[in-house]
């Protein structure tokens, strides 16, 4: 799909949730349709998610200008839905971490000091009082009896707070616009935590490519020796994923997809042990 109808698709994404906001920020009545919450996570936390889900797709329709890869258009279409997935898993996540710890996401504000009621004169004190008057019978303001102002000018307004689900809502934003640095971060914690001891992935190794330069414009199919590819995950010539099989554990076939421009970019191997780069030129 091309670049200018991602962008289109994009925007459009991004209207539809401002114009959202917009209404449940302004319309009361529209609010009152939602729910507080979707069980443990508060209702705001999937329209951050997927905020920042729709600003990275259109951060990569602009970053990615000289080297559009069209085969991606699956991902941008459905960036909302995978910001909102990951932004309620991160805020889950994020809850189980608070409530094993045995804290809470925002401060709770302390308990105000309960005013102590003045006893009141009794009858035969207010009689003496009347038929000795002396000055200090006459009604005079305390210094200490008047409310002290506060800088914002109401007396004794209690202190400022941190709005309710900011926390969550940061959370999720932020995981929508880095949703591959999330991704890395889940699948290494699933590693450590799943993975069998006693073995590790073999770091794979480049020792050849044939042909090492190709055409930029006509896809040619490029064979790879070395070893360590049996769990090869990807195969890139610059940024442009190509398609490829794994002959065995030494020789890879890969068909790096047209570029734009000629010019040398890194060939990169990964598998579950690592990376390993060589330079490849397209002419």
């Amino acid at each position: 799909m091309k670049r200018s109808t991602i962008f289109l698709i994009a925007l459009l994404y991004l209207l539809v949730l401002l114009t959202l906001g917009l209404l449940f920020f302004t319309w009361p009545a529209f609010a009152s349709l939602l729910p507080r919450s979707l069980g443990p996570v508060p209702i705001g936390v999937p329209w951050f998610g997927a905020l920042g889900a729709v600003l990275l797709s259109l951060t990569g329709v602009f970053e990615h200008e000289h080297d559009w890869d069209e085969s991606y258009w699956p991902w941008h279409i459905a960036r909302p839905l995978i910001g909102i997935a990951l932004g309620v898993v991160s805020v889950i996540i994020l809850q189980a971490g608070i409530l094993a710890v045995g804290s809470s996401p925002s401060p709770t504000p302390s308990p105000s000091p309960t005013p102590t009621p003045k006893a009141s004169p009794s009858p035969s004190s207010s009689s003496n009082l009347s038929s000795s008057p002396t000055p200090s019978s006459s009604p005079s303001a305390s210094p200490d009896s008047s409310p002290s102002p506060t800088p914002n000018g109401s007396p004794n307004a209690p202190p400022a707070k941190m709005p309710a689900n900011l926390l969550y809502y940061l959370i999720a934003f932020l995981v929508g616009y880095r949703e591959e640095t999330f991704r890395e971060l889940i699948k290494r914690l699933v590693d450590v935590i799943l993975s069998p001891g006693g073995g590790s992935a073999t770091v794979p190794a480049i020792h050849g490519v044939n042909p090492d330069q190709v055409p930029h414009n006509a896809p040619t199919q490029v064979v790879i020796t070395g070893s360590g590819f049996a769990d090869t995950q990807s195969v890139k010539f610059g940024l442009s994923v190509a398609q490829f099989t794994v002959n065995s554990d030494g020789l890879l076939t890969a068909m790096p997809l047209a570029v734009a421009a000629p010019g040398a970019v890194p060939l990169t191997v990964t598998t579950k042990g690592g990376s390993a780069t060589h330079q490849f030129t397209f002419t």
